[in-house]
């Protein structure tokens, strides 16, 4: 059992607790079910976790760092989804459920920044949630939780460039002093150069 894993893991027991909706032991124990298949393993920035067009294989579960998932549309441009950041697991959840049948990913995982925290073979993880309720649970809690996030996007994607970039602080807070402008521009699909002009009219550029 990774000890390190488990260590790691306890310092975002409140924090994770309360966003998927379980209990404190319910987290401790998913970590203890989990420790097992846990591998330390860490990238630098501009690395990929995961590729477009091959099988998702693993999720990843950051202890330091930022990953980011996204697509590429057919124009050949790059939207990113979403941020990983400390204490959260990294991958792409549609491309993981699609490995089941041996479909290759839609999204790409990249590392932001270097990145360090753990492996774990999706199909290992996956046949311990088939025969442990608890762990079911938990996973329950989190897909719920992924759900709710993903709803709360689409919705966001419809308000003014102004708006977005506000919810964009506010979910990820401290985020934007860590990674580039062109990335959170494409995370609130704008240009660049209309990043620039939201960050000279309300004073915070970079």
């Amino acid at each position: 059992m990774s000890t390190a894993f488990l260590e790691h893991r306890a310092k975002y027991r409140d924090t994770v607790s309360r966003r998927y909706g379980v209990t404190p032991e319910l987290y401790d124990e998913a970590s203890r079910l989990l420790a097992p298949l846990a591998i330390p393993f860490s990238m630098r920035k501009g690395e990929y976790l995961q590729r477009i067009g091959t099988p998702a294989q693993y999720v990843h579960w950051l202890h330091s760092g930022v990953a980011r998932t996204g697509f590429i549309t057919e124009a050949g441009n790059e939207v990113t989804l979403h941020f990983q950041t400390d204490g959260e697991p990294v991958a792409a959840h549609d491309d993981l459920l699609r490995s089941r049948e041996s479909l290759p990913a839609l999204n790409f995982v990249l590392a932001e920044t270097a990145i360090h925290g753990y492996r774990l073979e999706w199909a290992e993880v996956n046949a311990l949630y088939a025969r442990n309720s608890q762990l079911r649970d938990y996973y329950l809690g989190a897909a719920e939780r992924s759900i709710m996030d993903q709803s709360r996007r689409l919705y966001l994607n419809a308000s003014p460039a102004q708006g977005r970039l506000n919810a964009f602080r506010r979910e990820y807070p401290g985020l934007e002093q860590r990674i580039s402008q062109k990335v959170v521009a494409s995370f609130l699909g704008i240009t660049p150069q209309y990043m620039s002009q939201l960050l000279r009219q309300d004073g915070n550029g970079k």
